[in-house]
């Protein structure tokens, strides 16, 4: 009998326990991990969204602005007349008439037609709603609405008025007219509020 013989090495049952033991626990931790990571693109990817839209919304208030009419004609060939008549008081200019929470621009469609565009907040939605092109008054209301955000708790305006800052719409007795829009929209987020600002200079 070969006394010094290869002795056969092995796991004791022992081992086997704690090395499952162990696998058990990095995996529960690495799905932890993965799970984690997964909510946070998921969020990550809704605020994204959110910003978007909110930019979309943000550009298109300021391209119907950078477009409102300063004249509408009566009819083909008539003289030309005010786009809106203003108020006394009113700093905005003519096309664009500010009754909160309504904001209402008259605007170019295409040359030789125009169109009433009304943004609008209503059932914590901001709406925008536009009405047929046309070339003679009144133009045909506004309607059609869709709403393009949700979850928004205040849509406010305030006008520049040069060499005195931000001011109301209607400011009687200002004696000037509004160089720019100041658009706020604050939304709601969980339990907080957060509010966005648009500047749009006016031509």
């Amino acid at each position: 009998m070969n006394d010094h013989a290869p002795r056969q090495h092995g796991f004791t049952l022992l081992e086997v326990l704690i090395a499952l033991t162990l696998m058990a626990v990095l995996s529960v931790l690495s799905w932890r991990a993965l799970d984690v990571t997964a909510r946070s693109s998921e969020q990550l990817n809704a605020d994204a969204h959110d910003t978007l839209t909110l930019m979309r919304v943000l550009g298109q208030l300021e391209t119907d602005l950078s477009r409102h009419a300063d004249t509408l004609p009566a009819d083909p060939g008539a003289a030309p007349v005010a786009a809106q008549s203003v108020t006394e008081g009113e700093i905005l200019l003519p096309g664009i008439h500010w009754t909160p929470p309504r904001l209402t621009i008259h605007r170019v469609a295409q040359p030789g037609t125009w169109q009433e565009v009304v943004w609008y907040l209503g059932d914590a939605r901001l709406h925008r709603a536009f009405g047929p092109a046309a070339n003679t008054l009144p133009l045909p209301a506004a309607h059609d609405a869709e709403a393009l955000l949700d979850d928004v708790r205040a849509f406010t305006v305030r006008a520049w008025l040069p060499g005195q800052g931000w001011s109301h719409t209607h400011a009687p007795g200002a004696g000037a007219t509004a160089t720019g829009l100041e658009i706020a929209i604050a939304l709601r987020h969980d339990d907080s509020r957060e509010t966005y600002r648009k500047v749009v200079m006016l031509p």
